[in-house]
């Protein structure tokens, strides 16, 4: 009897143990969804809320939910594996540029996140679309660099990360700040007051910030 008592109270425990992990899976999807639904609804906002033809808005809507599920593969893993940033910027570069002829990428050996892999390919995608439509990679022969460096005295340590375009057409300032330039700057949360996308004559520049590590 105290066998079969000892074995139901095991099963007990065990029955216990698998309810509790699979409230946790539960909460953290909850979570992630939650998430999720809020930054598809800032992505429809922002998209549709000028008087664009319909057309172009929905096209816009598209490429950046597309950009957000490849981004969303990387909230898939769990919140301690970290990713190399090289990798995240490829990643998000291989859409636009495959062959990476026009954009070149390089820095130190670093990595970040989930989170802020999201948030970097996110950043990237909005820039890259800014160049192929207005910028550098609208004409044959514009370049795009983006090189980061590293920053360990910070209190997490952080990835400074710029952006310069070259070979463009005159850059014009746009009337308003769009979609991309307020999702860049809410991403680097700048204290500096240095503005985090700047329209120079001779290209689009940006400057954003983002924790990372040495690989």
């Amino acid at each position: 009897m105290r066998n079969d008592a000892t074995s139901s109270l095991d099963d007990l425990a065990a029955w216990r143990d698998m309810a509790c992990a699979q409230r946790l899976v539960i909460d953290d999807l909850n979570h992630r969804m939650k998430n999720m639904l809020t930054v598809v609804q800032a992505i429809a906002m922002q998209s549709f809320r000028d008087d664009r033809p319909l057309d172009c808005s929905m096209a816009a809507f598209g490429t950046r939910l597309r950009a957000l599920a490849r981004a969303n593969d990387l909230l898939l893993a769990p919140a301690s594996a970290l990713r190399a940033l090289d990798e995240v910027v490829a990643d998000a570069v291989a859409p636009h540029d495959p062959g990476h002829s026009r954009v070149t990428f390089s820095g130190p050996p670093l990595a970040v996140d989930p989170g802020t892999a999201v948030s970097v390919t996110m950043a990237v995608h909005e820039l890259l679309t800014n160049a192929t439509k207005y910028g550098a990679l609208s004409t044959a022969k514009g370049t795009v660099e983006l090189t980061w460096s590293f920053d360990p005295a910070r209190e997490r340590g952080e990835a400074r990360l710029e952006w310069k375009e070259r070979g463009g057409p005159a850059v014009v300032r746009p009337a308003r700040r769009g979609f991309g330039t307020c999702f860049i700057e809410k991403v680097s949360g700048r204290a500096s007051g240095e503005p985090a996308v700047r329209f120079e004559a001779d290209g689009v520049r940006a400057v954003f910030d983002a924790p990372a590590v040495r690989a």
